[in-house]
């Protein structure tokens, strides 16, 4: 009922102004139609300025977001880019570090005067399963001459010996298995004894105590195996050497070498060099040819 008389006032006072239109000269008319217009001009002329800033905004919105599409492709394509390079810069380093292994084995074989073996690098696979604490898995197989028993150094030291061979791959038993057992020596006294697991750890046995042995005397390789070159690092006396008065021996836990422990690249001592027979001394008379240096007479 009330919006229904709402529409009657309405439409009774449209016919009323359209009446006062109607009656009043033209010349008033048109004067009254430009005050209205004049009146109501701040009103329209803000509208049309709001909407034409709505549209304006609309369409640098759309700008925006495409611009912002943009950028983030570029910032994904220079996320992707570091990625690439922090990766060859990453591999870079591992051949440097391992051409300053190969420099440096080369030099302790040479030192050493080893002929048995030639060094060849292998990366390690770290697969699922296989980067276990006594045994990895080594790119290189028995097409670059690996064979089982052969040793495997990391660096300059001792790290385990080949187990099982594949055509391009190859399994290794490193220092803390219980089937690696490694002849070894206390550079600082001489003696000599065996490396092997005992309990989780790296003991060293059979060390008499008939000379003291102190924490950080280094751990080396005696070559008495013949698969190791003598002199390879194996580590240190680790604190807490004992013994037993009833026992001739030490207790000697060894503590291994920094390089030997998540090593990414290795060394397997495969294939053979012959080594040329000794010669005489420089200075040396030479040896009389055979059937002595006398004429028989006659």
């Amino acid at each position: 009922m009330t919006l229904n008389l709402s529409r009657r006032r309405i439409l009774l006072a449209s016919l009323a102004a359209s009446a006062v239109l109607l009656a009043v000269p033209a010349a008033v008319s048109a004067r009254l139609r430009l005050a209205v217009a004049s009146a109501v001009e701040p009103v329209t002329g803000t509208a049309r300025s709001i909407g034409r800033g709505v549209r304006a905004r609309l369409a640098a919105f759309g700008r925006g977001t495409s611009l912002q599409q943009e950028l983030e492709a570029e910032r994904q394509a220079h996320a992707q880019t570091r990625a690439r390079l922090a990766e060859a810069l990453a591999e870079l380093g591992r051949t440097n570090r391992a051409g300053e292994e190969a420099k440096g084995l080369r030099a302790a074989l040479e030192r050493a005067g080893w002929r048995r073996g030639v060094p060849v690098p292998a990366n390690v696979i770290r697969g699922p399963g296989r980067w276990e604490g006594s045994a990895l898995t080594v790119d290189c197989g028995s097409g670059q001459e690996v064979a089982p028993r052969q040793a495997v150094l990391a660096g300059e030291c001792a790290l385990g010996v080949v187990a099982e061979v594949r055509d391009r791959s190859a399994l290794v038993l490193t220092l803390g298995h219980p089937a690696v057992v490694l002849p070894a020596m206390i550079v600082e006294t001489r003696q000599q004894g065996l490396v092997e697991a005992s309990g989780g750890r790296l003991e060293l046995r059979f060390i008499t105590r008939d000379q003291q042995v102190r924490p950080g005397y280094q751990i080396v390789t005696s070559g008495l195996d013949g698969s190791f070159p003598p002199g390879c690092l194996i580590g240190k006396v680790a604190p807490g050497v004992a013994f037993d008065p009833t026992q001739p021996f030490y207790k000697i836990w060894v503590e291994p070498a920094a390089a030997a422990v998540g090593p990414e690249t290795v060394w397997i001592l495969t294939g053979t060099e012959s080594s040329p027979p000794p010669g005489p001394p420089p200075g040396a008379p030479k040896p009389p040819p055979a059937g002595g240096g006398k004429k028989s007479p006659g």
